[in-house]
């Protein structure tokens, strides 16, 4: 009789320390080392749990907490309607919508007859060389993907719908682009970011970053992407050793290509 409780004590400790505890390990290793997810990458373990949670979120959002469209600044559904398209290259979605359309505000209703593709007034070359991810399985506990390499369509806007700013002046600044980047700061965002940010711009083309009150740093100028430099009250980037507003210092920043100095 022992010697079967023995067994039946064994087979639990197997089952509740050394299976979970071998998962772990091994799920951290896959997560380390993958390079498709940065989130599993810089938080192994812990993001697979960061997943779990989202794919059981309408689950608790439906009991718990708010609905897909309370979130502020920016509603769950905002948030999956940039994602969804952007990483995956999936534009379609289900016909209906979330929002109500009774309450006053900007919004976008579906049309009996909307436009085709060919007829709306977007340029679409030079087509841009991306990626997009493939899902291969979407689990509660795990999501398996690939990715696919892609030339996608720059939708911009055509010639003579683009928006020109300083027209009259010796380098106008042409913004065919639907979607810039606002004033951040270096500081405010770190090395990596900036510097994807300005290389994700550049390759998308016809479209603007905004150095922020930081001023202008190495890291803008990664991408070869039109730069709007601001220069605020501390005028960094544009002063003398003194502290002083420098002349010189602006225009040698003016003069370079990227940014815009109209």
């Amino acid at each position: 009789m022992a010697d079967i409780v023995s067994v039946i004590l064994l087979i639990i400790i197997l089952f509740v320390l050394v299976l979970p505890a071998f998962f772990v390990v091994y799920a951290y290793f896959v997560d380390r080392n993958q390079k498709r997810h940065s989130v599993l990458r810089n938080y192994p373990v812990l993001g697979r749990i960061r997943y779990m949670f989202e794919k059981i979120g309408p689950e608790l959002r439906q009991y718990f907490f708010r609905d897909d469209t309370e979130g502020k600044p920016f509603s769950r559904k905002d948030y999956h309607d940039i994602i969804i398209p952007a990483k995956y290259g999936h534009r379609l979605i289900g016909y209906g919508s979330l929002r109500d359309f009774e309450e006053p505000g900007y919004y976008v209703k579906n049309s009996m007859f909307p436009k085709q593709v060919e007829e709306l007034a977007l340029g679409e070359s030079p087509q841009i060389s991306s990626f997009v991810y493939q899902i291969d399985k979407d689990s509660l506990i795990g999501r398996k993907e690939h990715r696919e390499d892609k030339m996608m369509e720059p939708f911009l806007l055509e010639e003579e719908y683009e928006v020109v700013i300083g027209e009259d002046t010796p380098n106008p600044f042409h913004v065919k682009g639907h979607i810039g980047m606002s004033a951040m700061s270096y500081g405010a965002l770190g090395e990596r970011a900036i510097t994807a940010l300005s290389i994700g711009l550049g390759r998308a083309t016809g479209t603007w970053m905004n150095t922020g009150e930081g001023g202008l740093s190495n890291h803008h100028l990664k991408g070869d992407v039109d730069l709007i430099m601001q220069i605020g009250p501390g005028l960094f980037g544009v002063r003398t050793e003194a502290g002083e507003f420098s002349w010189e210092e602006l225009k040698k920043k003016a003069e370079i290509e990227q940014v815009s100095s109209n």
